[in-house]
């Protein structure tokens, strides 16, 4: 039976104007988009004024008895909230709707996810799908919704990620802190049903080596392989001024390195921010620097490898 768990308040109600004094769209529209029942609608307003921002079009129904602004219908922060509204206060987002409130994920799911601790007849929308585990979640609270833990959540939606998802999913989590290989661990016994867990598996070991090296026997075994690579130095050691950098591949005779990066976790700001200083010292000495996203490395491979190859023979013909 899943076990909510809340680490604050579900829903805090902002304060609209009137459908009489203002434009009823711009009204709702207002700040972070967000569902309402009926009524509390009526409480922000009254029951005339609800009737008639409906009949304008500036409101809709998402499911039952759930309202939003029809400029925000379509998204994700507003059919979550929806969705939650409507399923009920013990309801969380899961799977990889969860990841993309962690910030695991670059794009919001087409499909949102929610479970529910009881069984109860719903009928959800195209767009909305509704689960009941039998195994104890106890949910967290971020950016306004309840959501699974991201061990629970990743071991919920690896099977619906694509293979750049998945990777970025597991070693964005790790290497941010939002998650360890323990509690991976420990959701690959507990859950009864994972849906490609030996994939998942084989993916938590990686990450127990470390995401490095992950990166690298995908990156420098699998992509970077053959005669056209065999110049490039693997995990080269290079003292600029005061620093000293690590580089996954370097080609000492164009003065070319390249970066392998993890995609989600790498664009946190404080990271970025370091792969910029970074990449501008080395460049004081004559080292460019390309820096290609796990997410390449796995589904476009030979463009990985075309880049690299035409950047080097660019460097050398100049």
């Amino acid at each position: 039976m899943v076990r909510p768990h809340y680490d604050g308040p579900m829903r805090t109600l902002r304060a609209l104007p009137s459908p009489a004094s203002t434009d009823d769209a711009d009204g709702l529209a207002r700040g972070r988009p967000q569902a309402f029942t009926r009524r509390e609608l009526e409480a922000l307003w009254s029951p005339r004024k609800v009737r008639t921002a409906i009949e304008r079009g500036a409101i809709v129904r998402l499911l039952p008895n759930v309202y939003v602004a029809a400029e925000h219908s379509e998204s994700f922060e507003a059919r979550a909230d929806a969705a939650l509204t409507w399923a009920g206060a013990d309801a969380m987002l899961i799977g990889a709707s969860a990841l993309y409130v962690w910030t695991l994920l670059d794009e919001p799911p087409e499909t949102i996810d929610i479970a529910t601790v009881e069984r109860r007849h719903l009928s959800p929308p195209p767009w909305l799908r509704v689960q009941c585990p039998t195994y104890d979640i106890a949910s967290r609270h971020v950016n306004g919704h309840s959501v699974a833990p991201v061990a629970t959540a990743i071991a919920q939606g690896y099977g619906d990620l694509s293979p750049g998802q998945q990777s970025d999913a597991v070693f964005g989590a790790v290497a941010r802190g939002l998650v360890t290989t323990r509690e991976l661990r420990a959701v690959l016994v507990s859950m009864p049903r994972i849906r490609q867990r030996r994939r998942l598996t084989s993916r938590v070991e990686a990450a127990e080596r470390g995401a490095e090296s992950w990166l690298e026997e995908v990156g420098l075994q699998s992509v970077f392989t053959g005669r056209d690579f065999d110049g490039f130095v693997r995990q080269h050691r290079i003292r600029c001024h005061d620093s000293r950098y690590r580089l996954d591949m370097y080609d000492p005779f164009s003065r070319l390195a390249v970066e392998l990066d993890g995609a989600t976790w790498h664009r946190s700001d404080q990271q970025r921010l370091r792969d910029i200083r970074r990449d501008a010292d080395l460049a004081t000495i004559g080292i460019q620097t390309i820096r290609l996203a796990t997410t390449d490395l796995v589904e476009r491979p030979q463009w990985c490898r075309d880049i690299v190859l035409r950047a080097r023979t660019a460097r050398m013909d100049r």
